[in-house]
């Protein structure tokens, strides 16, 4: 088990079978450690040298032997913090990678892929980079989300909602049908957006196992009932239109029963 967790977070095979070695013996020679791992004595070395460089064990070369000593058990945290730092120093130079790709010039016509498909790992970071395309395109129709909303998407996802109506204007409303649940009744009740949800509670919803909307040029089907979540959305001004008007239909026939 132990061995399979610091594969996880990035061990390779050589690097669990020399580390837990030196772990345990605390303090080690080369050769010890090639013969208990059955791992030639330059890979032994090599795998070493990775893993004093992350700062997980160190070298003792008091001696005329040279040994491998364990940092203990707290040493695992300088993984994390060696992750903090590359992310931080990744953050910090992006501004300015974006502002020289827009100095580049363009020799074609940038185009959106007509269909992608995001799976969970992705999802949630989709939803918020992809919200202000998504609102711009929407202001261009009829500022209106259309379609059927699976209720899970809000359990899952809540937090994009509460981004996209803190982030975009007030005049982009949704006109959905749903399954009527606590978390519909949760939303509409206690967020300052409710009044922007246009919402009916369909007895059809049963037979719809995954969220179908349309805004804008987008098609967008929304699988959240369960794992693994994903997105597929396409981007087809007449498929768009279509089934626009379908569930405007739908809408209105809602409305009037």
């Amino acid at each position: 088990m132990l061995e399979e967790k610091l594969k996880e977070i990035g061990f390779s095979e050589k690097e669990v079978s020399v580390y837990l070695c030196i772990f345990q013996y605390q303090k080690i020679s080369p050769a010890r450690i090639a013969t208990l791992t059955h791992i030639n004595r330059p890979t032994v070395y090599n795998v070493a040298e990775g893993l004093i460089q992350r700062g997980l064990i160190a070298e003792d070369k008091a001696g005329k032997i040279k040994y491998f000593v364990s940092l203990g058990e707290s040493a695992i945290q300088s993984i994390v913090n060696a992750k903090q730092r590359e992310i931080f120093n990744i953050k910090e130079k992006i501004p300015t990678i974006i502002e020289s790709l827009k100095q580049l010039p363009k020799q074609g016509k940038y185009s959106i892929p007509k269909i992608q498909f995001i799976d969970e790992s992705r999802l949630r970071d989709f939803f918020i980079n992809r919200s202000a395309v998504w609102a711009e395109s929407a202001l261009t129709k009829d500022n209106t989300w259309w379609g059927y909303q699976d209720h899970t998407l809000l359990e899952h996802y809540q937090d994009w909602a509460d981004h996209f109506f803190s982030h975009f204007p007030k005049t982009i409303k949704l006109n959905l049908l749903t399954n009527k649940k606590e978390i519909e009744t949760q939303v509409m009740t206690r967020k300052t957006y409710a009044h922007q949800r246009n919402i009916i509670y369909w007895d059809g919803s049963k037979d719809f196992t995954a969220t179908h909307v349309v805004v804008g040029d987008y098609v967008l089907m929304i699988v959240t009932n369960e794992h693994p979540h994903y997105l597929i959305e396409v981007c087809d001004k007449v498929m768009a239109d279509n089934t626009r008007e379908l569930f405007k239909s739908v809408w209105r026939g809602l409305k009037k029963e």
